[in-house]
């Protein structure tokens, strides 16, 4: 029987797992930032345990999927959650390791005094049909839009 866990990034193997996870998100997703780039942001990000959390899914010994949850403190929500990454290798999609992830992450989110959870979908995700997976977790659109501007 296949043994099925979500853990927080605790060593450094398995902060290299998350990353090798996260470069195949952002290589399978089309995103432009390059894997070294990832991995130093996912480096850096595992040591921000105040505000910041990496998940990694393992199916038996093999890490299959990641997530990473940031905090930020605004003042219509005061602390929310941003799940930032979520991806599961398409070998290991349907058996839970997204729904597991996305209940970790809102559980830490919680734990810390978060008032909401929120998640950007991408044009490519649109196209995998997730924005059907988060509204089935009880995610709505607020009607807001997403703009972006490179510093």
């Amino acid at each position: 029987m296949t043994t099925v866990a979500i853990r927080t990034v605790a060593d450094d193997t398995e902060l290299a797992a998350a990353c090798r996870l996260l470069q195949s998100f952002f290589r399978d997703g089309r995103f432009e930032t390059p894997p070294e780039t990832v991995a130093a942001h996912a480096r850096r990000m595992h040591g921000l345990t105040d505000l910041c959390l990496m998940l990694v899914g393992w199916l038996d010994d093999a890490a299959v999927a990641v997530a990473t949850v940031s905090l930020d403190f605004g003042i219509e929500f005061g602390w929310q959650a941003e799940i930032g990454d979520l991806y599961v290798v398409p070998s290991a999609r349907r058996q839970g390791l997204a729904l597991r992830l996305v209940e970790a992450s809102t559980a830490w989110a919680r734990e810390r005094g978060a008032q909401s959870v929120a998640v950007t979908l991408t044009a490519h995700g649109a196209d995998l049909g997730l924005e059907d997976f988060y509204r089935r977790l009880g995610f709505t659109s607020d009607g807001r839009r997403l703009l972006v501007r490179r510093l």
